[in-house]
């Protein structure tokens, strides 16, 4: 019963707290998990390091067995967007094609929204992403269509992927992830 109590309590902060997502200082990223492409059965490996100013996502694309993506996702969740309008995110990182992602259906071949980015890798960028630009994709292919207001109250889960195309290795360090 205590261990229903402390999820449900995360939960429950992560969602009033969400303006901000520090994974310096508040040490948040603890939770997030790494999803890459050897779910189906590619070869791309990746890992989570929390260092102590930022969350660090590192690893190799691998495009054998159909592979070629590498992605770090926060836990499930309800997060309502609704009231924010832009997201900023401070990072640097490999110079390739990153996408920030936001879910609001639980199944793979659902529409999901992206934003794609490409860090600098010789100095730390603030990115401004209005939340209305986040483009619809499925299955890998973009919808033409933007993400509708209702549909940011509804989102269940987001994160980062990487999905160039492109084999070999990749580092993004994200100092904070902010909703306003």
């Amino acid at each position: 019963m205590k261990l229903i109590l402390m999820v449900f309590l995360a939960m429950f902060i992560t969602q009033d707290n969400l303006g901000k997502i520090d994974f310096g200082n508040n040490k948040a990223g603890k939770d997030w998990q790494i999803v890459n492409d050897d779910v189906m059965g590619g070869r791309s490996q990746s890992k989570i390091l929390l260092t102590n100013n930022s969350l660090l996502f590192k690893g190799s694309v691998s495009l054998e067995n159909n592979g070629g993506f590498a992605s770090i996702r926060a836990p499930w969740g309800k997060y309502d967007l609704s009231k924010y309008t832009t997201m900023t995110m401070r990072c640097r990182g490999t110079a390739r094609q990153f996408a920030v992602t936001m879910q609001n259906e639980s199944v793979f071949y659902r529409p999901n929204f992206k934003y794609f980015f490409t860090p600098n890798p010789e100095e730390w960028q603030t990115f401004e992403l209005q939340l209305a630009d986040f483009k619809a994709h499925q299955m890998g292919r973009a919808t033409g269509e933007t993400i509708a207001a209702e549909q940011l109250a509804e989102i269940i889960r987001f994160g980062i992927i990487l999905y160039d195309k492109q084999a070999g290795t990749f580092e993004l360090e994200i100092d904070y992830i902010g909703f306003e």
